[in-house]
């Protein structure tokens, strides 16, 4: 008698346990869709965040540029003018 309860218990046990199992599965499968999509618009984030500083750098070289040219623009008419 003592080994059919120790048996059932078991049963029932290893019952609990596989369905424990099963449902903690589902929750898994939803956790990545949530990290792939906070991935992709940190990824987004960080790419229009560098366009950002692209823009920003590619204008400060421009500038640069243009005052370069005009300063030698000014220093070859003051010269031409010289002569």
């Amino acid at each position: 008698m003592k080994k059919r309860v120790f048996a059932g218990l078991l049963v029932l046990a290893m019952a609990a346990a596989v369905m424990t199992g099963c449902g903690k599965k589902a929750a898994e499968t939803e956790a990545p869709k949530t990290t792939e999509a906070a991935t992709e618009k940190a990824t987004e984030a960080a790419a229009e965040t560098e366009a950002a500083a692209d823009e920003k750098a590619t204008e400060a070289v421009t500038e640069k540029a243009t005052e370069a040219a005009t300063e030698a623009a000014a220093e070859t008419e003051a010269t031409t003018e010289a002569a």
